[in-house]
């Protein structure tokens, strides 16, 4: 594998470019990644993007794969169209990295999964929260049992979007590339991060609405309660209707005391017998008014990772599978809300 990694970017919307700030910042890392080429339907906006980031702009997507030098293929197109892309990638023996989520369902999720695996190439799913300092401390504490046995664990994301967000031109809150709204699209991040450390889910009831835009075919609005495999209940609250927008929570309670990320940074940390972990407070993620104020930061820690899975052939942290397993809790979710039922999800 050469020294410096060929990356592509398909999409060059809002995510793409912190994706590509990301990359640039990652010159000195080794081994390096360098953007090499930006994929887009917009030929004016692919120019003016390259202009500003580098690589080469097409609009065809088999020329894009084509590429000289291209290794790895990131997908910032809406979620809906991250399977299609990322099978013909790997059909063309590029490594893939999609954003969250892997998919909207999840047999086109197993779909490319099995190209990945078939072609031999890596994929990786965007979930950078997990690369935070805080959030990786909390891991820790609840993976060597500081906490003692969970018994609640809970996600909120009471964030807003404006009109415009959901504008009638929009893919956002679409069933067709969005899966839904608020849950699928903002909340997924910490819902991923919950389920990471609190374990799989067992069992789930939940309601939802379009309740601040009624036009949503997704919601803006939504409430879940779990039980986990091990017996600990949560809640999730995903919302995109809480006007002004909160800095999402994660908050763990066990026998021996608890912790509460708030944002990206530790709002509580209580465990008999111990001090507090000293962390600067960061703030990378935090889309809770606006997703353009989301840091690079974040993306360029997590590609970095992807960069040396790739160099030293094995997978990423967040491979497909573990990507998929997010996706398999929101669509429970979802169907617990369709049918009005406690859905039970397959053990693990």
């Amino acid at each position: 594998m050469a020294e410096t990694i060929g990356v592509g970017l398909v999409g060059c919307g809002m995510i793409a470019a912190v994706q590509a700030e990301a990359i640039a910042r990652l010159a000195e890392h080794s081994p390096a990644a360098r953007l090499v080429a930006v994929c887009t339907r917009d030929n004016d906006r692919g120019e003016a993007f390259v202009q500003r980031y580098g690589g080469t702009a097409y609009q065809e997507y088999d020329s894009f794969l084509a590429h000289p030098g291209l290794d790895l293929v990131s997908i910032c197109t809406p979620s809906g169209t991250h399977a299609a892309y990322g099978i013909r990638a790997a059909e063309a023996g590029r490594h893939v990295l999609v954003e969250k989520p892997i998919e909207i369902d999840l047999p086109r999720a197993d779909a490319l999964i099995d190209a990945c695996d078939r072609h031999q190439v890596r994929l990786g799913v965007i979930f950078q929260s997990r690369f935070l300092p805080a959030v990786q401390q909390m891991e820790q504490a609840v993976r060597q049992g500081r906490l003692g046995r969970i018994f609640l664990a809970d996600a909120i994301v009471k964030w807003y979007r404006d009109p415009a967000y959901y504008a009638p031109d929009s893919w956002h809150g679409t069933l067709a590339l969005d899966g839904g709204g608020a849950l699928i699209n903002q909340a997924i991040h910490t819902v991923d991060l919950l389920r990471w450390m609190a374990g799989p889910v067992r069992q789930v009831a939940a309601f939802r609405g379009a309740l601040r835009y009624p036009h949503l075919e997704g919601e803006d609005t939504l409430v879940a309660s779990l039980q986990f495999e091990s017996g600990a209940l949560g809640v999730i609250e995903a919302a995109t209707s809480a006007k002004p927008g909160f800095q999402r929570r994660l908050e763990l309670s066990g026998e021996r005391g608890t912790i509460l990320l708030e944002g990206d940074s530790i709002g509580h940390w209580r465990i008999d017998g111990e001090d507090p972990p000293l962390l600067a407070a960061e703030e990378l993620t935090n889309g809770a008014a606006s997703p353009s104020a989301i840091s690079s930061e974040g993306h360029r820690r997590q590609i970095a990772e992807m960069i040396e899975a790739i160099a030293e052939q094995r997978p990423p942290l967040i491979d497909g599978r573990e990507g998929r397993r997010s996706l398999e809790l929101v669509e429970a979710i979802y169907r617990s809300t369709e049918e009005s039922r406690i859905v039970r999800l397959s053990p693990v």
